[in-house]
């Protein structure tokens, strides 16, 4: 592989994920429901004290050795990087973020905070959706090592002969449901869906949907010729 070729789909690749991380602390920021893939660290945030790109190197690294647990001799050694894009990616929520303790904050910098109407909140949400759905199409355009959520789901399925699309909705659901579980027994139970933190609640669900029809559209529009450049 030439070495333009390497250095444009590490751009595409690192820049996706980023842009990801922005999508994600507006989705917090929304107080509508984070991510599917960021609920159960959104959760261990509040409940542990840590910062949510901590929380989220943690859960991921997990999510690593479920894959490794499944798959056992057939679990191919580049994916151990995970541990590692795991680590990054929750650098770069910190980065991105609003927690004034965590190195970067951007969000916090720039003075981004919850708004107070709901119809506001719905257009952080409706933003967080798009910018979350154009960072995963730009990181997975190279088809370089899987988020661990990701890398998860193609595990299930190579063990289960499912359709990959079953078995992420699949890891998606799991994962909503155990952060709703922390949120409903830590968080303060029913109240927790009104309260000043929310982890999951409608905005969860329209992410879970919407952003893989944003990646889908995206993927549609403009796949083919963004592949063909970066493997010029």
């Amino acid at each position: 592989m030439k070495a333009k070729v390497i250095i444009k789909k590490a751009i595409c690749y690192i820049l996706g994920l980023f842009i990801i991380t922005i999508g994600i602390n507006i989705s917090k920021l929304s107080h509508l429901g984070i991510s599917p893939v960021s609920s159960i660290p959104r959760a261990c945030e509040v409940i542990f004290d840590f910062t949510l790109g901590t929380t989220t190197y943690i859960i991921y690294t997990i999510l690593v050795l479920a894959q490794i647990a499944l798959l056992r001799k057939k679990f191919k050694l580049i994916n151990i990087l995970g541990v590692a894009l795991a680590f990054v990616f929750g650098y770069m929520v910190d980065i991105t973020g609003t927690d004034p303790n965590a190195f970067g904050h951007l969000m916090y910098r720039l003075g981004i905070t919850t708004p107070d109407s709901y119809i506001m909140k719905l257009v952080f949400l409706v933003i967080s959706v798009i910018v979350i759905g154009i960072g995963v199409f730009m990181y997975l355009m190279p088809r370089w090592v899987p988020m661990p959520a990701e890398g998860l789901a193609q595990a299930i399925s190579d063990m289960s002969g499912k359709a990959f699309g079953d078995c992420k909705t699949a890891v998606d659901v799991s994962m909503i449901t155990i952060a709703l579980i922390l949120q409903l027994i830590f968080l303060g139970g029913f109240k927790s869906f009104t309260g000043d933190v929310v982890v999951v609640r409608e905005g969860t669900v329209v992410a879970a949907v919407c952003v893989g029809q944003v990646v889908k559209f995206l993927a549609k529009k403009i796949g083919t010729p963004v592949r063909n450049w970066l493997n010029k």
